[in-house]
């Protein structure tokens, strides 16, 4: 099975490269990859439980159903905390992990990897 991994550094309501992400992670998963993402920076307020934006997708319930059809979830934990975010925090299942163990992983088990950004 190929593996896509995707690095999320864009915050939840910045611009529509999340909204990028989760479609692109959705085809893929579609396709047959097994599929990672790991938020980074600004990136890891898409996985704050709870959001409810106006004028943005709700990025967090469509992470919540690729988590369901088996996307893997992973976040920085400096980044989190940098941000004052931890596990209660943020949506069910998702990781606050690292880059050393969880990024890693994900990139040495991966076939591609790629980051939108603007």
């Amino acid at each position: 099975m190929k593996t896509l991994t995707i690095i999320l550094k864009s915050g939840a309501m910045m611009n529509m490269d999340g909204n990028f992400a989760v479609k692109l992670a959705e085809s893929a998963l579609k396709k047959g990859y097994k599929v990672n993402m790991f938020f980074y920076g600004e990136g890891i307020t898409a996985i704050i439980d709870g959001q409810a934006p106006k004028r943005f997708p709700n990025l967090g319930n469509m992470i919540k159903d690729l988590m369901d059809k088996g996307m893997n979830v992973a976040a920085c934990s400096t980044c989190a905390n940098a941000r004052g975010i931890y596990e209660e925090d943020v949506i069910e299942g998702c990781k606050i992990g690292s880059l050393t163990n969880d990024l890693s992983k994900y990139i040495a088990d991966s076939d591609r990897v790629i980051t939108p950004t603007r």
